[in-house]
């Protein structure tokens, strides 16, 4: 997500502030920083932080607020393009000089660990006062091969997000929690043309070709592949129903598929929990943004109310930093409650959470559903498997095949099938 606003001045000394006043000492045990310079002179280490650009503003008011309580820039950013930064793992070099990175997702983490890039937390856990459990559900799905080589800072979540101005003019009454067969039911209702104008009733970002089955717990790992075929199909019955924007529309339309939202001509979205945070910003910045809300993301028929699809993003100390303790200390600073803290304050949803974080990102986001984002059940959109990128990278291509017609559903799994074979093959033996 596009994440380019800097919050106005009032706000980074309320941050810094915040954090000062809630910190007399980071991590490292749960120690105070008077009882850590008993026994270690504190060292004036800068750390260099590799993130991604969506990620500038709210990561930048965290390093803001613990270069302020350290006295000097003990954390320094290098923003890498959005678009880049999928590129810049891929050919990450230790040379660079990163001592911590930012990860998107469970694949980032993988890979960059079987690179040898990534410092190993679990010891440096046992010793802090870290309070996992605020991390939710997730958390104990991220370990890989038995030690956890980052932590997470914000947490994704799927939600339905619509046009509260839309269903009003309809008079008809706002979606709660709906299978996605009574979704696609609903999108028929409120999809109408008025003269050149279009109403679509539902749009769905192309972003996660098997997402109902990824809710009922099926990965493109798996030896049984129905729910994936069916849930590619459910894609394309979307696609093709008329109550959607077709798929050749909208494929590459990437973030800027809020656009198509805010011009008031669709009634309802499946989205992530960042799309809160685009459509205040563009708020912010005098564009026009339709009175909306959000309702729990749809889910499959027979399948329990509320279950949704989540990720966390990471943050990690690499094997090759200057200095670990200290990196860990920052770490627990931006992943634990001062850095959530800044993050609720942007309309982010952070991973560690608490009442007094859930409140803070309520008044924050503006809308009275915010508990939907974290009372929801999240199932991880990817498993803790090297080469799972891979497998996506083959899925998406054999998809997009099938919702552009060019083949068939039974072809395009099959393509799949027999594609993921080797990868499967090279990953074992990996």
């Amino acid at each position: 997500m596009k994440n380019t606003r800097i919050l106005p001045c009032f706000w980074r000394i309320l941050c810094c502030f915040a954090a000062c006043l809630l910190l007399s000492g980071c991590a490292g045990g749960g120690k105070t920083e008077e009882a850590r310079q008993t026994e270690r002179p504190e060292k004036r280490e800068t750390l260099d932080f590799y993130i991604w650009s969506d990620e500038e503003s709210y990561v930048g008011q965290a390093a803001e607020a613990y270069n302020m309580l350290k006295g000097w820039e003990a954390v320094r950013l290098h923003v890498i393009p959005n678009q880049e930064h999928e590129e810049w793992l891929n050919q990450y070099d230790p040379s660079c000089g990163a001592d911590l990175i930012g990860l998107r997702g469970n694949a980032n983490l993988v890979e960059m660990e079987n690179k040898g890039a990534l410092l190993g937390l679990t010891e440096y856990l046992k010793d802090s006062d870290l309070d996992v459990t605020a991390f939710g559900n997730m958390y104990n799905e991220i370990a890989y091969e038995g030690e956890y080589y980052a932590l997470p800072t914000r947490s994704t979540c799927w939600a339905l997000f619509y046009n509260k101005e839309l269903f009003d003019e309809a008079g008809l009454p706002y979606p709660t929690q709906m299978t996605w067969d009574e979704y696609l039911e609903l999108a028929e209702k409120m999809t109408w043309t008025d003269g050149e104008e279009q109403v679509w009733g539902g749009y769905f970002p192309p972003w996660i070709y098997y997402i109902s089955a990824i809710q009922e717990g099926y990965y493109l790992l798996d030896d049984d592949l129905e729910p994936v075929e069916e849930s590619l199909a459910l894609l394309n019955r979307m696609y093709e129903s008329g109550t959607h924007m077709p798929y050749e529309q909208i494929k590459d339309r990437g973030d800027d598929c809020r656009y198509d939202f805010e011009k008031g001509n669709i009634a309802m979205m499946a989205n992530g929990e960042w799309m809160v945070n685009m459509l205040l910003e563009d708020a912010e910045a005098g564009r026009s943004v339709p009175e909306w809300d959000i309702a729990p993301l749809p889910v499959p028929e027979g399948t329990e109310g509320g279950i949704t699809v989540g990720m966390y993003q990471f943050a990690a100390i690499t094997s090759t930093c200057s200095a670990p303790e200290e990196a860990f200390e920052f770490l627990i600073f931006l992943c634990g409650k001062q850095g959530a803290e800044i993050y609720a304050r942007n309309a982010v949803i952070p991973a560690y959470s608490s009442e007094e974080i859930r409140d803070i990102y309520g008044e924050a986001s503006g809308t009275a559903h915010s508990d939907i984002f974290f009372l929801a059940q999240k199932v991880q959109e990817q498993p803790m498997w090297y080469g799972y990128d891979r497998l996506l990278s083959l899925f998406k291509e054999d998809a997009e095949k099938y919702l552009m017609g060019e083949i068939t559903l039974q072809e395009a799994m099959g393509d799949f099938e027999e594609g993921r074979k080797e990868i499967l093959r090279s990953s074992s033996a990996g």
